[in-house]
């Protein structure tokens, strides 16, 4: 039985990397028919989203420049794993899956290597120095209290109370 990988859910550009243990002419017929069930996918990857290429074909290159620059994704310190792969690798790409995949299973010749995501940047915010950005917000009202909700049903039943025994005295006159 193979391991099984996590798909996280969401809109993140992520690449799965697998070592392949065959060439690339026995691979490449089984993107679009046949690659799905090997990932354990439920269905089949979009093949324009999956990429198999023969790592010596990267050697000036490297594996880690091509995922890290070329496909935008950040590598972290797998770098000199990545570049000492050989043989067939296969790249999947976070768009290639649809929304029903949860999970990878990969069976032999498949092995994952690693999953890599586009790295997060997040924006430095400059100092607002406009005049409208001075001061505080205006403060909502706090919520009701039990008390005052109580004393507000008080003086609505005295209310009605008053205006019901004027109708009766009003009637009975």
């Amino acid at each position: 039985m193979s391991d099984a990988y996590d798909i996280p859910e969401g809109h993140e550009r992520l690449v799965w990397v697998f070592a392949v243990d065959a060439p690339v002419a026995e691979i490449e017929p089984l993107v679009g028919a046949g690659l799905g069930e090997v990932l354990g996918l439920w269905r089949e990857p979009d093949p324009a989203h999956v990429e198999c290429v023969d790592a010596s074909t990267l050697n000036n290159y490297g594996v880690a420049r091509y995922v890290a620059e070329a496909n935008g994704m950040d590598v972290g310190d797998d770098a000199p794993m990545l570049d000492a792969l050989s043989g067939t690798i296969c790249l999947v790409f976070s768009k290639a899956l649809g929304q029903d995949a949860a999970r990878f299973a990969p069976e032999p010749p498949f092995r994952l290597v690693g999953r890599y995501g586009a790295p997060v940047t997040i924006p430095s915010m400059d100092t607002l120095r406009s005049e409208s950005a001075q001061g505080l917000l205006p403060q909502g009202k706090p919520p009701a209290s039990p008390a005052r909700i109580s004393g507000m049903v008080a003086t609505f039943v005295l209310l009605f109370l008053a205006v019901f025994v004027a109708v009766f005295v009003w009637i009975a006159g």
